[in-house]
Order: C-alpha cells, then structure tokens, then sequence
C-alpha cells in the first residue's frame, strides 16, 4: 500500500521487504570520483542507510578537471576533500541520509581506522576506485571478514561490474587482470614513434628537471651537511651518493633571470639539436643490422636536428617556460615583464652555444633495459669535483649554509604555472624532430596528467547497474540471480554473466575448503602450539605441515629452532584470531 512519502514508487518496484533492507543498511564506499558521485546519488535517491550508515572515504581534494564528470562538485568546491562534498550534497538530495565521510586511504597503514572491528558493522562494500592495487586491498579485507564487495569501473565507453559474495562467488583476484606495460627506456629516450612517447619523455624531463634532482640536491645537504664538511669527506676518499648529479648542479645553478634565460637556451640545443646528432653519428641513415636490414626503419624514425629560430614562436616559448620554471625552483626573482617576446629575445641572442661535438656515450637499444638509478652514476676525478667545490665556496656561489631549491610538484589543472606549457612546448618539438605528428593542448594535457578518459553516460550506467545488484545483495539472493556485466555503450553491447561460483580445494577425504572457509580453534591462555596442532588433527584429521601468520612464518618444521616452539604459548605469535594454514592430509 502507498505511505505516501518519496518511496512509494521505489516500493511498488521492489517491495517493502527490500526497501526496509535498503533503509537499515550499514555499507563502507571507497572512493568518491566519478562513480562514487553516482552511487551516492542512488543512494539518496533509493534512501539507503536512513536508518543505517552509509560511511565513505576518499583521501583526495577536488580539482577542476573533475568537474566535467564528478556532478556533485562545482567550481567553488576546487581543492575541498571530494568525500566531505560528496556526502554534503548527497544529504542535499535526501536530508534523511546518515552518512559519515573521511578523507583517508584505505591500506596497511589505516587498518587501525578500519579494522575487523570496522568491517563486521558493513552489511556490504562498494568499491569505487581507479586503481588495481586498491582493489586487491579491499578485495582481501572483504575475504577476511566475509563480506559481500561491489567492484566497478569505466574507461571512456567502456565499464564493467562486478558481483563478490561471501560462499558464492569467486573473489577479485580469482582472475588475474591483464599486464599493463611501460612504454620501454630505450624508446622513450631515443626512439619515439608515436605522439604519446613524445609526452611521456616531455613529462620525464619535468619531473627529472624540476622536481627529482631539486629533492635530491636538498637531501644530499641535508643528510652531508656543509660544503666544508663535503670538500673534507672527499678528500678522506669517502664515496658520496648522489655526487654526480650535485657537482652538475653547482656547476650550472642559475643566480639571475638571465642566467635562467642562458640554461634554457642551451637546454634547447641539448635536447633537440645535439642529441639528434649523436644519435645519427652513432646509428648513420645507412646502419645496417646484423641480418642485413636497415636500422632506421619503421617503428624508428631517424631524428632531424633542430636550428634554433627566435621567430618560431614554439621554440622562444620552450626557452621561456624552461628559464621561469628554472628561476622557480632556484629561488630567482622574475617577473612577468621579463617574459615579454622582445626582452626575452634580447636575452638570448646573447647565449654562447658551444658547437657540438660527438658524444661516445652508450646509446641503448635493447627494450627490455630498465630507466638506470641516477644516484649510481660514478665519478671518477674526485679532485676534479673538490676542486670545483672550493671554488664554488670561494666566489659565494656555495655558502655554509646551502640554500634549498624549491622541488615544483606537477600540477595539470593550473592554466597559470607554466606546467603543462613546458610538456606542451617540449613534446612538439620532439614530435617535430621526429616527424611525429604533433598534439593540441588538451590531448598533451589528458595524457601528460594521466587523466583516465570519463563519459558520464556511461558512469551513470555503470552506477545504475551496480545499484540493482546492491538490492539483490542486501535481500541475499541466490546465486543464479546476480550479474556480472562488461558494457562498451560506443557499440553499444552489453554482455552480462553469472558470477563465477568458488572454487572448491578437496584437502582429504569429503574436507573440502573454498578461499572464504576459515576455521576457528579456541583454546585458552596456556594454549600450546603443539596443543593447536593436536586440536587441528582431531577435529579435522589433518596434519597441519606450516603455520604462518602474513608473512611471518610460525611453525616450519624444517626452519632450526621452530620445533623449540611447540611447546611455547601459542597467543603471543599472533595479534589476530584469523589464522592461515597450509595443511596436508593426515595419513593413518
């Protein structure tokens, strides 16, 4: 019968018995972005949690490319934490809605906030991540303590849902997800192909240059002390890590705008003129490989070194982000006057560039050669470097007490900090040295932000479907009625399935566990280890061979000293009650 209250038209389709359900519910949503915002939304709408709790979290702050696709932030909600506002307009759209949210990561380092204790309150978790490893977390959480999980996702038109119930269905990590593969050192570094690499190695260059070395030179001081101490360490012939990369820096550490101006010119000339020749002085057009076939040809693309113009307006502003990027990280004052087209072409007509000369460094070609550990560079003239070190103390360009650099975090939302103006400027004229084509603004941004691409269409869908397997959850419903989907709505195709039913281990004779099985021993404050084995073999009739608890390995029969613990107290190896065993059949 109607109550006349705003679920009368959910009830006619679901029924009291499972609006009541929905009412009480206590659930735990991780993650407020874009399909948290819509699962949210449903929530208010379906009224779950009025009389129960909806608690969510999501250590992240809202920024302005969220807004196209997270609709319950707006403008003024930019740098607040998404899982305050989220749950401020979610109570906008039902006022009787409880929901709690914090602004923490779910992982090892919370499980004091989200403990067994925490999770045994949840009647179901939702999970609204952008991440696998989070994933796995969650989904391992949820296996301990037996507890139903909700997984979605989308990529573009594409998304997917996931049904996990405890004794029913398999678990998240039952299927392995597909290898994501890093584009190779060797390609990125020398040879790009395609527009994509040509960002990847512009964002590279960012944080190398703006970001990692400045931390690394601050570290290096803070951890070796004054320049005096440094020039004595040397001289004792002590190895200093991180030495190479410090020497550079002092050697090259800008003071004045012009200076800044002068580094970014030359910079220019080192990536997009002297590198391309190195690289054709080491691999000429017609390098042959060993087979016989041509080195330079498809996917490689030989490189074409580039002549500076001041003119072309792409090479005058790669040369004045590089220089106020630099002014800000060595702390340089500069203003915006100094950026204007005509002084900034004063300036640099100015630089010297050194002619180029064959470098004989190693040049990489092998793919399956990792990015090497710039703190292991060597160097091999220390009095070379004490040399260069005194000098620098002498003439005030190193005092006792070094100043900081100031490391520039990657920021892609700002239109003003010169970020991705840099990536923008310096990926084209790769793309150009390589004859790739070249990426507009908004596609170097979606890609050099690693921004995953968002349709709310099919965010809603995703949402939406994951709600109606919410329902079927929370009435415990049989296996047969829940369904996995994987849509892609640019077909469109929808292709639902039944939840993989658990697989089954059979440890001896009609025993047989499944991963949600758990098995509880209680004994009492002088149980024994011995005393838990024998307990184990009597009601199970298996012998346990290990007993581990994480990684910490408890009992190994074959590890020196570990029989001595079988007549130990068995509590204090464990702080949990939730054992892990790895069992053998008891043969008679």
């Amino acid at each position: 019968m109607p109550r006349g209250d705003r679920y009368d038209g959910l009830r006619a389709c679901v029924g009291d018995t499972a609006c009541e359900r929905l009412a009480s519910a206590h659930i735990f949503m991780v993650g407020c972005g874009a399909i948290g915002c819509e699962m949210l939304k449903n929530y208010a709408l379906l009224g779950l949690g009025i009389n129960g709790l909806i608690s969510i979290t999501d250590h992240d702050l809202i920024e302005k490319s969220n807004l196209n696709r997270q609709f319950l932030f707006r403008s003024q909600h930019i740098q607040k934490p998404k899982s305050v506002v989220a749950a401020f307009a979610a109570q906008e759209i039902n006022p009787s809605v409880k929901i709690t949210a914090q602004q923490m990561k779910v992982g090892p380092q919370t499980e004091q906030m989200y403990s067994d204790q925490f999770f045994s309150k949840q009647d179901i978790v939702i999970n609204a991540l952008d991440n696998v490893e989070t994933r796995r977390y969650m989904d391992s959480r949820c296996v301990t303590n037996q507890k139903p999980l909700l997984d979605s996702g989308t990529l573009g038109a594409k998304g997917h849902i996931q049904v996990i119930v405890p004794h029913l269905t398999e678990s998240y990590v039952s299927q392995q997800d597909p290898v994501e593969h890093d584009i190779p050192y060797c390609t990125v570094k020398s040879f790009p192909a395609v527009t994509e690499h040509t960002i990847q190695w512009a964002r590279d260059k960012f944080e190398s240059a703006f970001m990692m070395k400045p931390m690394i030179y601050n570290k290096f001081w803070s951890s070796h002390g004054s320049p005096e101490s440094v020039i004595q360490k040397l001289k004792d012939g002590k190895n200093l890590e991180n030495l190479s990369l410090l020497v550079k820096t002092v050697a090259n550490q800008p003071t004045t705008w012009s200076s800044c101006c002068y580094l970014a010119r030359r910079k220019f000339e080192k990536y997009f003129n002297h590198k391309a020749r190195n690289l054709l002085h080491a691999f000429p057009l017609d390098t042959r490989l060993k087979d016989g076939t041509l080195f330079w040809q498809s996917p490689k693309r030989p490189p074409i070194p580039l002549l500076f113009d001041s003119k072309n307006s792409l090479h005058r502003e790669f040369v004045a982000v590089t220089a106020r990027l630099l002014a800000e990280v060595y702390n340089v004052k500069m203003n915006n006057q100094d950026l204007l087209p005509e002084k900034m072409e004063k300036v640099i007509s100015e630089v010297e560039i050194a002619s180029w000369q064959p470098s004989f460094k190693t040049i990489e070609t092998d793919e399956s050669v990792k990015r090497p550990d710039p703190s292991t560079t060597c160097i091999d003239d220390l009095q070379t470097v004490i040399l260069l070190l005194e000098q620098a103390v002498q003439t005030g360009r190193l005092k006792s007490d070094v100043s900081s650099l100031k490391p520039v975090v990657f920021e892609k939302d700002s239109e003003t900090n010169g970020h991705i103006d840099y990536i923008f400027t310096a990926s084209n004229l790769r793309a150009v040295m390589y004859n790739i084509d070249a990426a507009d603004r908004l596609k170097t941004k979606r890609i050099a932000g690693r921004i995953v691409p968002a349709i709310a269409t099919t965010t809603a869908a995703v949402a939406g479907l994951a709600s109606i397997e919410l329902v079927k959850v929370l009435l415990q419903a049989p296996l047969e009625t829940y369904k996995n989907c994987f849509l892609n709505l640019a077909l469109p195709a929808f292709v639902y399935s039944e939840p993989a039913a658990c697989s089954k281990t059979e440890l001896s004779d009609g025993v047989y566990v499944t991963l949600w099985d758990r098995w509880e021993v209680k004994g009492h404050p002088d149980f024994t280890l011995s005393e838990f084995l024998q307990t184990v073999l009597a009601k199970h009739k298996l012998s346990v061979a290990m007993v581990v608890h994480g990684v910490k390995m408890v009992y190994v029969p074959v590890m020196p000293g570990h029989k001595k613990r079988l007549t130990q107290l068995y509590v204090p190896y464990f702080r949990l009650s939730l054992v892990k065993l790895y069992n053998t059949p008891y043969n008679t």
